[in-house]
């Protein structure tokens, strides 16, 4: 019988295995003693972008090989775009440069009908921090307590703007899902709908966990709130028995939709390194980012700062934005035209 044997070089018995080969690892901490790598944030200072980024950059230098320095650079512009377009093309290809994203970097490429200079499978993930804690939040009078209410109570949704997810998400899940929403359009902002909720304007609204959990906590707590469904690619730790929206989808290919369209919560707050850094030093960014995740010193820092941590790997990322890519053309027409009929 003829054999056939497979040499495995030191990258990928180390992808394979699990465990860094000394080689390679010895090599990887050469490269990084004494430098600095550049953190791309591809938003302005201020936002959550700059918050995560900068959690990130402070603590992720301790688990990398050599102990490199971190310093963050703002790159906003385009809505994102900016940033993505240089780590992708202009960048340094040697692991000196990673930056945090667009989360939806992957929806965007797929919708947009030009041509995005950005290939979203191309990017190194190193991994998330956390998915985009979205919930949709109700009051309690409803009598709504979970989301197999929803199929049977009827509600009034309070959104700002046809083209944002509080409008989205509410009629796909009508179609795909079997809910009762009414959504109703002109509000200015979210504040605007928490102010129609508290007088009973309107029942609800997409809401992020991390701010609703810390500023309405008293309501959640006594039932005059009700969080029935989460958006991301896990769910979160505080809500383990709500559902993600696309456990709710009614057929395989509702599912693939509301998969589709939440799947820039599940990509979240990510870092990627250039397409083109070595693997090498793309394996031990990942295993550095790991370890920086499960730090309880990065754990307090991201509480103490309001930020949610519910980490996925970067080969869960890469898989997600594979998936995402890859939808299929009769399911983005399916969504468009059930979005086309209510507006």
């Amino acid at each position: 019988m003829r054999r056939t044997f497979i040499q495995l070089t030191p990258v990928l018995f180390a992808c394979c295995f699990g465990q860094p080969h000394h080689s390679w690892a010895e090599a990887v901490t050469e490269f990084y003693r004494q430098r600095t790598i550049t953190f791309v944030s591809v938003f302005a200072p201020g936002g959550t972008y700059d918050l995560y980024s900068r959690l990130v950059a402070t603590h992720l230098q301790n688990y990398i090989p050599g102990k490199p320095k971190i310093i963050v650079q703002y790159m906003p512009g385009a809505g994102g775009l900016t940033g993505a377009i240089h780590l992708a093309a202009q960048a340094p290809q040697d692991g000196t440069e990673i930056g945090m994203v667009d989360r939806a970097i992957a929806v965007n490429q797929v919708l947009r009908t030009v041509g995005v200079p950005v290939d979203a499978s191309k990017f190194q993930w190193i991994g998330s921090v956390s998915s985009y804690g979205g919930v949709l939040q109700v009051a309690g009078r409803t009598g709504v307590k979970t989301a197999d209410d929803l199929r049977q109570i009827p509600l009034v949704i309070g959104s700002w703007g046809v083209e944002t997810s509080s409008y989205t998400m509410p009629v796909l899940l009508n179609a795909l899902a079997g809910t009762k929403f009414k959504v109703v359009t002109g509000y200015r902002g979210a504040a605007e709908v928490d102010l129609a909720v508290e007088s009973g304007e309107v029942d609800g609204r997409e809401s992020s966990w991390p701010t609703l959990k810390y500023t309405k906590a008293a309501q959640l707590a006594d039932g005059k709130l009700v969080v029935v469904m989460q958006s991301g690619l896990k769910r979160n730790p505080d809500l383990p028995q709500v559902p993600l929206i696309g456990e709710l989808a009614a057929t395989e290919q509702g599912r693939r939709i509301l998969e589709f369209i939440d799947s820039d919560s599940g990509i979240g707050w990510s870092v990627v390194a250039p397409p083109g850094a070595p693997l090498d030093r793309v394996a031990a960014l990942r295993q550095a980012f790991d370890q920086m995740v499960a730090d309880p010193k990065f754990l307090d820092e991201a509480r103490v700062k309001h930020l949610d941590v519910v980490p996925s790997t970067g080969l869960e990322i890469e898989a997600l934005v594979r998936r995402t890519l890859a939808v299929p053309r009769e399911d983005i027409d399916a969504m468009n035209k059930l979005l086309a009929a209510k507006r």
